[in-house]
């Protein structure tokens, strides 16, 4: 266990080494991002007590609206008020989540965040905590909407999001049902440009405070990350290349089916 109260350059170097191999064996990204939520959510403990640093942790992708399951698609216009979609569109998927609340470890059981669609900036402005996450993590509101596969996004070593005081940001929803009532008292997170030009994150609820140089160490963690997901990153460039958009998802964008 890592106590994430006293988070060290040690306690990142032996992290991140055990980031790197989750990848090993998985079924697919989402099977490998739910193994990182939930090393994520177990091992940053308190070793004495076992009490648990976070209370939730979840980890996020962008993908194109064509390129989500049915179900995700259905969520995303059911999100965007049955607006059409164009097959295009940025969408901020809910891959994986753990957390303290039965509910919180099921994306599926998500009742808003499952699939996102982010048809334009102004849109993404209407979400604080999304907009803010990708100003901290230096990544551009344009190579989010508008993914391009270029090779120094996907090399380039992104900054952290970090809120030291959950109860006082503005970026930071949900203060009485969640907030206050599990105890945030800081958000952490991480992530980066995939080689397909799809960006992922990893967002941290503490329930113990986080200082900036704590929140610092979770940069060179979002490396660990990339390399445990990378493979089926690959595999998504690849399908995106040789298959045009599904039958059944242009057929959504006219229908807006519920």
């Amino acid at each position: 266990m890592h106590d994430l109260s006293t988070f060290s350059l040690d306690d990142m170097i032996s992290f991140g080494a055990m980031l790197r191999g989750l990848g090993e064996g998985a079924r697919s990204m989402e099977d490998t991002a739910g193994r990182v939520v939930r090393a994520l959510y177990e091992s940053l403990a308190r070793p004495a007590t076992g009490a648990r640093s976070c209370a939730l942790v979840r980890f996020f992708e962008t993908q194109r609206f064509d390129a989500l399951p049915a179900e995700r698609r259905k969520f995303a216009l059911r999100m965007a008020a049955c607006e059409a979609l164009a097959p295009d569109t940025t969408c901020l998927q809910l891959l994986a989540s753990a957390g303290d609340e039965p509910a919180w470890n099921d994306p599926r059981a998500s009742a808003g965040h499952l699939a996102i669609p982010l048809p334009s900036e102004e849109a993404l402005a209407r979400m604080p905590m999304i907009a803010q996450l990708c100003t901290q993590l230096g990544i551009t509101t344009s190579s989010v909407l508008r993914p391009a596969r270029f090779t120094e996004l996907a090399e380039q070593t992104y900054d952290v999001f970090y809120v030291e005081h959950a109860a006082a940001s503005p970026y930071v929803p949900a203060k009485a049902g969640f907030v206050e009532r599990h105890g945030i008292r800081s958000v952490v997170g991480c992530g980066g440009v995939l080689p397909s030009g799809q960006m992922f994150a990893v967002l941290l609820f503490s329930k113990v405070h986080v200082t900036r140089a704590t929140a610092q160490l979770f940069r060179p963690l979002a490396l660990a990350i990339k390399l445990a997901i990378l493979p089926w990153s690959f595999a998504e460039q690849e399908d995106s290349t040789l298959s045009e958009a599904p039958r059944e998802a242009r057929e959504e964008v006219i229908s807006c089916a519920p």
